[in-house]
């Protein structure tokens, strides 16, 4: 597996570092940065030849942060093999996703 984080540029044509508007430290700024809300830079991660997932830090309008997670899996060969490695992609995702949204215990 492979990760890679693009570096962020240190001014912006579209957000100057000389306006009111504050950005977090780790906004991209730019074009990844607009619309009421601010993006981080996406962290790839990838298994060549298999698939890639895509993550982005974003502070929305309303103040709430979410991570955006976009995911590419080359499916199994024929029809009936892509069904089956859907059923199982859908729910390894499920269990995933609600151990990651579980709230984490604090330890002492």
């Amino acid at each position: 597996m492979s990760i890679r984080i693009r570096p962020r540029p240190d001014t912006s044509p579209t957000w100057p570092t000389t306006d009111n508007h504050l950005h977090p430290d780790w906004c991209a700024r730019g074009h990844a940065c607009g619309l009421g809300e601010h993006r981080a830079q996406p962290v790839t991660l990838r298994v060549p030849g298999h698939g890639v997932v895509v993550l982005t830090r974003v502070l929305a309008a309303d103040g709430s942060q979410h991570a955006e997670i976009r995911t590419r899996i080359n499916l199994a060969a024929g029809d009936t093999n892509a069904r089956a490695h859907l059923m199982r992609i859908v729910t390894e995702f499920d269990a995933a996703l609600r151990r990651m949204v579980r709230p984490q215990r604090r330890t002492p």
